[in-house]
């Protein structure tokens, strides 16, 4: 949070794409919400942060992540940020040595997918267990996708937050 590219990457996905999908809950207000995970990833006395946002992301990502992109898919919204996030996933698990990543229960299975993905970035959303039929079969959630992946491959991670 630190690195301000990071930092304005991911207010803009909480701001843009994510707050928008959010159902409104009385008395807590989705900017509260957006506040708090940006204090939370913040905090500099967490040494790990990183390796435990990883952990376990083949079930963090359908929980957390997936139901922005279907409801903005659904309503034609901003999915640059979301794509560029499971993007740079996919990448971490293809390009990283196993030994080094964090844990994820069904990683066998998401490091297989992401294998294919080093060749063909859109090979990783046949991973059914994280994308559902609406984000894998939608054209412009795998444009976005194979864009970004492509440009974390090519130009880094950074870049690809920074032009996301």
């Amino acid at each position: 949070m630190a690195v301000p590219v990071v930092r304005t990457f991911l207010e803009d996905l909480l701001q843009r794409e994510a707050i928008p999908t959010l159902t409104q809950i009385p008395g807590h207000p989705p900017e509260d919400y957006a506040a708090t995970v940006l204090q939370r990833f913040a905090n500099t006395g967490v040494h790990d942060q990183i390796a435990r946002l990883c952990l376990d992301g083949s079930a963090k990502f359908p929980t957390f992540l997936i139901p922005t992109v279907e409801r903005e898919l659904q309503a034609d919204g901003p999915i640059e940020r979301a794509a560029t996030a499971l993007a740079g996933w996919a990448r971490y698990l293809g390009a990283v040595d196993p030994s080094e990543q964090s844990f994820d229960a069904d990683g066998d299975a998401a490091r297989r997918h992401a294998a294919e993905a080093l060749a063909d970035p859109v090979a990783f959303l046949a991973y059914e267990a994280v994308f559902p039929a609406a984000v894998r079969d939608s054209d412009r959630f795998r444009t976005t996708f194979a864009r970004s992946y492509r440009r974390i491959a090519e130009e880094g991670p950074l870049a690809a937050m920074e032009t996301a």
